[in-house]
């Protein structure tokens, strides 16, 4: 159907060859629609035309009758009246009055100012739709921009920062490789320590406890000593002052002996 559409279209010229595809088959097909009813729209006008053609033939030879009967033939007017004649008679067809009537001209006249009215109210609706596009178009164009620029400072900033990051990055699978190699050698020691037996006194959190443990008998052999120190200035024929001091004494034996255990521990 297409192609019947195509050689009636170019007549006897041959087709131009053209991709067979969906797409090109629609297009076709929508063009053919619309060829076909504008050809029947242009029919339409061309028997428009010819009746009106007939009716004004037809009122031209009523007219000539007229001017024959009262002795006034178009061969008679004056070159002023054919000239008005010939207007009357453009301005009918232009116009597609029905005839050269007064109330044709008239129905005609309001028609073309209906037809005026409605245009000019369209012109107005497209004026505004055009203005309200131009508004928009202008935000879409600012929008653009603003976008744009934005883009070129990120891109920009990526350029600055690009070696930086790249460093970074090397420097993290620096940190990476390392963290894994130490967790990889705690793992090794530690499994050396099991097979050595080694006792977790000595462990470094051991270490650190004992430590903290020691620090805090050395906080309270302090107030004992100077304690001691005192008891020591008493008159030495008091007893109840020997019976202290010989108390302290042995506190002072017996925190001492916890230190000096406390400090063989941590130089194993």
């Amino acid at each position: 159907m297409i192609q019947v559409w195509l050689e009636k279209v170019f007549g006897g010229d041959s087709v131009p060859s053209y991709e067979l595809n969906k797409r090109t088959i629609d297009t076709l097909y929508k063009l053919m629609k619309l060829n076909e009813s504008k050809d029947r729209d242009t029919s339409l006008v061309i028997d428009d035309l010819r009746q009106k053609t007939e009716e004004y033939n037809s009122e031209a030879r009523r007219l000539e009758n007229l001017l024959k009967k009262i002795n006034l033939p178009v061969a008679n007017l004056s070159q002023s009246g054919i000239m008005s004649l010939r207007t009357l008679a453009n301005v009918a067809l232009l116009m597609q009055t029905k005839d050269v009537s007064e109330t044709s001209y008239l129905l005609a006249l309001q028609h073309l100012h209906d037809e005026l009215y409605k245009t000019s109210e369209e012109l107005k609706r497209e004026e505004r739709i055009t203005q309200t596009l131009i508004e928009k178009t202008k935000s879409a164009i600012h929008k653009y921009n603003c976008l744009k620029k934005a883009a070129e400072d990120l891109q920009e900033q990526k350029s600055k920062q690009l070696p930086e990051m790249e460093k970074r990055a090397k420097e993290s699978g620096f940190l990476h490789n390392k963290a894994k190699e130490y967790k990889e050698k705690i793992i090794q020691f530690q499994n050396e320590l099991v097979k050595s037996k080694a006792d977790p006194s000595i462990y470094h959190g051991s270490l650190i406890k004992n430590s903290e443990e020691l620090q805090a008998l050395k906080n309270q052999l302090a107030p004992l000593k100077s304690k001691l120190q005192t008891y020591h200035s008493l008159p030495p024929d008091v007893s109840l002052t020997k019976v202290k001091i010989e108390e302290l004494k042995q506190e002072l034996a017996r925190l001492e002996s916890e230190l000096s255990r406390r400090i063989d521990l941590m130089h194993m």
